[in-house]
């Protein structure tokens, strides 16, 4: 049988194509750990994917999956040219190895299958120095042993492949396999054993390595199943991810270190302050699961010993406070309902503004000096760093509000709510009935306003500072308000006047906020630090303003407003199987670990606005 073109250079690909075309699913004790033991402990990088053959079918069945192949823009692809072209490339590729994709999904990538990056002995950027691993276990070595055999085939007799060439090492025999000279094309490697394990590399020297950790050889010494950090890593990941990625800070350093010289002060800062908590990583770990509550991806950090007590200045550290730690505040979750997205999360400021000004260029201390001193005098002579900063926070919400119904002010107005904890405050009471931190404020953000109006391109000459209804502004239109809430607990800031007034009225009612409380429950219960994107809401509000957004896009992005238009149907369409998306994370000091997770929760509320 003679190879066309097409089935002769494909063909070598078309493994590894279907393993990026079939998704792959884990369940109870992850197979892929085996294989995981080919591989060494510095290694850069790892996906690993299981069971395919038990979990296609659920995800088959799920009936989000089914409301997702059954959007327009799904089916407007799957029946596009471009797809049926791809298809029919496959089913060639595949009839021509004389299989099946279910015979591949089933028996060959069925059982496990890892894909590893090696750190390379120097630092570089270029990818023509990556090597990497390919390893599966195989339900039938048979099948994989013939199909192998016809693509080496295939590529001799087209010429594409010089020659194979089988080294013993040991018991075991691997393959070499040798592209023409003036091909560019990288020496391929590759071995099966007898028990359906099969390893492919660009490189020698890991299928080597492969061939010996499996025959037991303890000189090669850990395995990435033996990685610092591994073992806590992954067993933080939810139950039957459907895939797996373990990142090794050795290669993040690795990267940071081929990053070219940076000349300005701030960046350069902010690298060091980059390697320093990559260095003090032991694995980072990351798992997607998919189900009809929730699709989720997962991504874990596991620190060395005693890493957070010596990188307070990390970029984590301003968010570290654990809910244990806070006594009882003011309800701040308590947008309006027509708050489109909300986040909330505990926030240590002072540590926060530590680490921000630590990138200020040193030239520029002096002025930051200066700046601190307006403020301290503004906030009636309270100190920024010892009274104003500690009594800010850590409770804090964000939300973005719906566009105003006469179209004037911002897109999406944002809101800001921060709890005011005079007690964590250096100072003592003023006889101020509030507390001296919020009239501190009060005072400040009053002069900050009035300075502003000052400048006519930001404001007319006659604007001034108007309160009215607890809400602070200037009486002219402009981008931001303030109010300081009940029993002086919170401080409100917003970029319109008219959404910081729908704040302080929703938070008289009783089911302010419910919307997301709600969510937060049903998705990420455990965690407190969090935010939610309401995709029905933005769906209905996009359809009622899509003019507006469209033309801002395009005005931005420096696009022709149909192609604009026809990105946003997409979007919105394939969206519409969604209730909300959302972000989470929590930092636990005891165990030394970060946590984020992000998702997308279905609409099993059937009150999903359908697309015109």
């Amino acid at each position: 049988m003679t190879a066309t073109p097409l089935a002769s250079r494909s063909a070598t690909f078309a493994l590894l194509a279907t393993l990026w075309l079939v998704p792959n699913l884990r369940g109870g004790e992850a197979p892929s750990d085996a294989l995981l033991k080919l591989v060494p402990a510095d290694a850069g990088a790892v996906l690993a994917l299981d069971d395919l053959r038990g979990r296609w079918g659920e995800i088959t069945g799920l009936q989000l999956t089914k409301s997702l192949l059954e959007r327009p823009s799904i089916q407007a692809w799957l029946n596009s040219r471009n797809a049926r072209d791809f298809f029919q490339a496959r089913d060639r590729i595949l009839g021509f190895l004389g299989t099946t994709p279910a015979e591949v999904r089933d028996d060959l990538l069925g059982d496990a299958v890892i894909l590893a990056i090696l750190v390379p002995d120097e630092p570089t950027l270029d990818a023509s120095h990556a090597r990497g691993l390919l390893a599966l276990k195989a339900r039938r070595p048979d099948l994989l042993g013939v199909l192998v055999n016809r693509i080496n085939q295939a590529q001799r007799e087209s010429g594409e492949l010089a020659e194979i060439v089988e080294t013993r090492r040991g018991a075991v025999s691997y393959f070499t396999r040798r592209f023409p000279d003036g091909s560019g094309r990288l020496t391929e490697f590759y071995v099966l054993f007898p028990d359906g394990v099969f390893a492919f590399s660009n490189a020698e020297s890991p299928i080597q390595e492969a061939i010996d950790r499996k025959a037991g050889d303890a000189g090669r010494g850990p395995s990435f199943a033996e990685a610092a950090g591994f073992v806590e890593a992954s067993q933080l990941l939810a139950d039957r991810p459907i895939a797996r990625a373990f990142i090794s800070p050795a290669l993040l350093v690795r990267t940071l270190q081929a990053l070219p010289p940076n000349p300005d002060p701030a960046a350069r800062k902010l690298l060091k302050g980059l390697r320093t908590y990559f260095g003090a990583m032991d694995m980072t770990a990351a798992g997607l699961t998919v189900g009809e509550t929730k699709i989720q991806l997962q991504i874990v950090q596991a620190f060395q010993t005693g890493s957070f007590e010596r990188m307070d200045d990390a970029a984590f550290a301003p968010f570290r406070l654990q809910d244990e730690r806070l006594g009882p505040g003011p309800q701040l979750m308590t947008p309006p309902s027509t708050a489109v997205a909300a986040a909330a999360m505990n926030i240590d400021f002072p540590t926060l503004y530590k680490l921000l000004t630590a990138l200020v260029p040193d030239a520029e201390r002096g002025r930051l000096a200066k700046l601190e001193a307006i403020a301290s005098a503004l906030l009636l002579g309270q100190n920024l760093h010892d009274r104003i900063l500690p009594a800010l926070g850590p409770r804090t919400v964000v939300y973005a509000d719906a566009p105003e119904p006469n179209g004037v002010g911002p897109l999406f107005p944002i809101v800001a709510a921060i709890e005011i904890n005079d007690e964590a405050g250096l100072n003592d009471r003023s006889g101020d009935q509030r507390p001296p931190t919020a009239a501190a404020l009060e005072n400040a953000l009053k002069a900050a306003l009035a300075a502003l109006a000052l400048e006519s391109k930001w404001a007319p000459a006659n604007a001034q500072v108007l309160a009215r209804e607890g809400v602070v502004s200037l009486d002219v239109p402009f981008p931001f308000a303030f109010a300081i809430g009940a029993q002086a607990r919170r401080l409100v800031v917003g970029s319109s006047r008219a959404a910081v007034a729908r704040y302080l009225e929703a938070g008289l009612r009783a089911d302010a906020g419910a919307r997301f409380l709600r969510l937060r429950e049903a998705a990420i219960s455990d965690l407190s630090s969090y935010a939610f994107a309401d995709l029905l809401k933005l769906r209905s509000l996009a359809a009622r303003h899509k003019d507006r957004l469209v033309a801002a896009a395009a005005r931005r992005k420096d696009r022709s407003a149909a192609e604009v238009a026809h990105d946003l149907d997409q979007i919105l369409d394939l969206a519409e199987p969604f209730e909300a998306v959302y972000a989470a994370g929590r930092v636990d000091e005891k165990a030394e670990v970060i946590e984020l997770r992000f998702g997308l929760v279905p609409d099993r509320t059937g009150r999903s606005p359908k697309t015109p």
